[in-house]
């Protein structure tokens, strides 16, 4: 595998980042969604709500995380594991897959209180570029944030 990114051989613009898979690259931008703003290079943060309802249910975070892996690895295999950049003592989170596993590709473990894995429970055969989006909710002193990880996840043919 060549890394195009290193090498500088890729054609993704200024606004793009490159990202190495086996075999080839991806140009990939951060686009923020409505009421959030650019946090780093992968992280989105709701903007302030001041009073309104609808806002204060929005996920606080919006997290982007890119995988590379090639067809037909061992499963099951843990592939994404998330909490609390902090947990404290009482912590309780629920981590479920709320879109891009139409196809059975992928389940949710707990771990602990204040930890969960995303596991690869079907072998993917087939190359292939996925979108998972993990949402966590974290219960914390009677109140509940959610947060958001989007997995782009780039599956290239065995090698």
């Amino acid at each position: 595998d060549i890394d195009e990114c290193v090498a500088e051989s890729h054609n993704c613009s200024f606004n793009e980042t490159c990202f190495n898979i086996q075999g080839g690259f991806r140009c990939l931008s951060l686009e923020c969604p409505e009421n959030y703003r650019k946090s780093g290079d992968t992280r989105c943060e709701r903007l302030p709500c001041n009073e309104n309802k609808e806002c204060q249910s929005l996920p606080l975070r919006i997290t982007y995380y890119h995988l590379s892996f090639p067809t037909n690895i061992q499963v099951p295999t843990d592939i994404f594991r998330m909490g609390p950049s902090n947990a404290v003592p009482g912590d309780k989170i629920l981590l479920s897959i709320i879109s891009g596993n139409q196809e059975g590709f992928f389940t949710t473990k707990k771990v602990n209180n204040h930890s969960g894995i995303v596991v690869m429970q079907r072998q993917i055969t087939d190359p292939r570029d996925l979108l998972l989006t993990i949402q966590m909710q974290l219960s914390r002193h009677g109140t509940v944030n959610t947060f958001i990880a989007k997995l782009l996840i780039f599956v290239s043919a065995q090698l």
